[in-house]
């Protein structure tokens, strides 16, 4: 098996229905598997996906409880035979009919890069995606949630870790890359031992691509190729949404475990 696809979903069933659809029309030389994993699964969501289980390429694992995004992620790639592994978001719909093809053969051409990953458009505004990123600083993520971020040198320290000034049009070398869609290299990720399950929900896309750097690979910006989502962020909100909204309040927890974790590292310039 060439590639395995593994899409870990949470309640976002109708999209995963159509991101397996666009999948199934992928035109590739090699074959390749999809992985659904579903975490708290209740008995709707299982009958919705249940039909895709008689695909044949077709995986379906269901968790009873949810398991957060690095224990489920981590348990759905035991499950992959595939050289390469693709991480992608359950909204993600894939638009050209080569997108699999081009970003394999982008890695088997290129044997220094580790992770991988295309540009993103937002359906609804069809913007390209902010998903570079420098390494986090803790001050800068809090910032960027409240009126700070407008102050002059706070400012440009937000712009530059959100890499606003990038040019989103060149394959270039980043510090991380967003995991709503990645390709790597399955004995790479073995090799690192998957996702840290300290963090439960964010912080292990920046933390997985600095262990790549670590281990002697490069991350990756792919603009060639291009996939499609909705745009729709679980952690979007700002200073007084952090009291009501209990994703905020677990993005600034995995923040803190990240930073604890890279406090005496020096961070890739």
């Amino acid at each position: 098996m060439k590639a395995s696809i593994i899409i870990l979903d949470f309640e976002k069933s109708k999209r995963v229905l159509q991101n397996v659809e666009s999948i199934q029309k992928q035109k590739t030389t090699f074959p390749f598997e999809i992985i659904i994993a579903v975490n708290a699964a209740t008995t709707e969501t299982k009958e919705k996906l249940q039909p895709l289980g008689k695909i044949a390429n077709v995986k379906l694992l269901f968790n009873e409880k949810n398991l957060g995004y690095t224990r489920g992620m981590n348990a759905a790639a035991k499950a992959a035979s595939g050289e390469f592994l693709l991480v992608v978001n359950p909204d993600i719909v894939w638009k050209q009919p080569d997108t699999l093809q081009k970003m394999v053969d982008f890695m088997e051409t290129n044997l220094a890069v580790g992770v991988a990953a295309p540009q993103q458009i937002d359906e609804g505004s069809g913007q390209i995606a902010l998903t570079v990123r420098a390494f986090p600083k803790l001050r800068r993520q809090i910032a960027r949630r409240t009126w700070l971020r407008y102050l002059p040198g706070i400012k440009e320290g937000v712009a530059y870790d959100e890499m606003q000034h990038l040019n989103y049009a060149e394959t270039q070398s980043v510090d991380w890359l967003q995991s709503s869609f990645w390709v790597l290299r399955k004995d790479l990720w073995e090799k690192l031992g998957g996702l840290d399950e300290r963090f439960f929900l964010f912080m292990s896309d920046p933390d997985f691509c600095f262990r790549v750097w670590e281990a002697g690979f490069e991350v990756t910006y792919f603009p060639e190729v291009k996939v499609y989502a909705d745009g729709l962020r679980c952690s979007a909100g700002g200073f007084c949404d952090f009291f009501t909204k209990w994703t905020l309040r677990q993005h600034f927890r995995d923040a803190v475990k990240y930073q604890a974790k890279y406090l005496l590292k020096r961070k890739r310039k």
